[in-house]
């Protein structure tokens, strides 16, 4: 009997101590596990990978016709100005030929020229000369014949020799007629004739002159602005690579870009079940994964209207290109570096915001934890947006209230 009122004062004394421990607190006043709910501005953000890229983006390619084998080659990252050696391709084939294709042109220049104040001048002096010669001699012959015609009457020449002097006159005749002739043909077709075909040759020998020029030109690029050099890859020789010294580039062949780095901006693809969380205007704040230390602020300054596909994804997610523009810049970035995006979806100013940590989930309803002096009271909460640290309360929790920490 004695045992058994031991045993019953016992569990009676174990069950006063486990009540009073029950209503003991557990947390304090300046314990770190509770905190308290408040008034403040909630800031919800939406975070979406993406990338950097500049705004201008200068692409470079060869200009020479054909293959051109690269010989000097600018390192890719170096900062450039604009006129910069970018690239220098062989050009010793291209010399050895505009050394022939210069002393052609000198050629057909010269036989032009001597055409032009030589050859047909002295030609038309000579006919014309001849032409004059004749003339006076015609003249002479001419009244010689008349001369005789009048001598004739008296018996003083001969009719034999009135028609050999006819004879040489017809002859004159005919001799001048020719020449005359033959001074109009050269004038008319034949001088201009050589002429039009001395010309097309020194046009041609002029034009090869200038295409092996412009080809010798475009064995150097220069930079046509100042930005930093980036390669783009191609399919080299069964390697998809970037270019290297020894490379064949051909003609209108993009191998470089040379973006500006002082107007650079961010592209982001967000899925379109999150369309209406991204609106232009928004501000956005982005984080640099390659630099931790680095935040960059921007704005949404443009959201797409087409729906695209992206490789990798199924054809039936659709996704829309957001444009960010950035605010300020940092010297370490560069364009296709990767960047975090947290555009801002939703401002609810002077909300009541609880602490994350201090949401409990039962059977989908959210509660919260109170002290009250030295206990702890559960409560339901009516919960409105989210961010990644705070909860808006929309009932069930007042600006004060001290709640337990996870």
């Amino acid at each position: 009997m004695m045992r058994w009122i031991a045993m019953t004062c016992g569990i009676l004394l174990a069950g006063g101590a486990l009540f009073l421990v029950s209503l003991s607190p557990v947390e304090t006043a300046n314990d770190s596990r509770v905190d308290e709910v408040f008034r403040g501005d909630l800031i919800v953000r939406s975070v979406y990978g993406g990338r950097l890229e500049s705004r201008n983006v200068v692409t470079v390619m060869s200009k020479f016709q054909g293959s051109a084998t690269i010989v000097e080659l600018v390192p890719e990252g170096n900062q450039i100005q604009q006129g910069d050696l970018l690239v220098r391709f062989d050009s010793t084939d291209l010399e050895r030929e505009m050394f022939t294709l210069e002393k052609e042109f000198a050629l057909a220049k010269s036989d032009l020229n001597s055409l032009s104040n030589a050859k047909h001048p002295l030609a038309i002096w000579e006919i014309e000369g001849k032409r004059h010669e004749l003339k006076d001699t015609l003249r002479i012959e001419q009244q010689y014949l008349l001369d005789s015609l009048e001598l004739a009457k008296d018996n003083l020449v001969s009719t034999q020799e009135i028609e050999q002097q006819k004879m040489k006159v017809d002859r004159l005749r005919a001799e001048h007629e020719t020449v005359s002739m033959r001074l109009q043909l050269t004038k008319d077709y034949l001088h201009p004739s050589e002429r039009e075909r001395a010309e097309t040759k020194l046009h041609s020998a002029e034009q090869a002159l200038n295409l092996a020029q412009s080809q010798l030109e475009n064995t150097t690029i220069r930079a046509p602005t100042d930005g930093v050099v980036v390669y783009k890859p191609l399919h080299i020789s069964g390697e998809f690579r970037t270019v290297r010294v020894g490379d064949g580039i051909y003609a209108n062949q993009p191998f470089m870009v040379i973006p500006d780095m002082d107007d650079l901006m961010a592209e982001s693809m967000v899925p379109e079940s999150e369309l209406s969380r991204v609106a232009t205007g928004s501000t956005v704040v982005l984080n640099v994964p390659a630099y931790p230390d680095v935040t960059l602020e921007g704005t949404v300054e443009s959201v797409s209207s087409i729906a695209q596909s992206l490789p990798g994804q199924p054809a039936w997610q659709k996704f829309f290109r957001v444009v960010i523009g950035l605010d300020d810049g940092d010297a370490r970035i560069r364009p296709g570096m990767s960047v975090l995006a947290h555009i801002v979806s939703q401002v609810t100013e002077n909300a009541v915001l609880i602490p994350r940590r201090a949401v409990r989930w039962d059977a989908g309803q959210a509660r919260m934890q109170v002290v009250r002096g030295d206990t702890r009271q559960w409560r339901d909460l009516d919960l409105g947006g989210a961010n990644e640290t705070h909860y808006e309360v929309l009932a069930g929790a007042e600006p004060g209230d001290r709640v337990v920490m996870r």
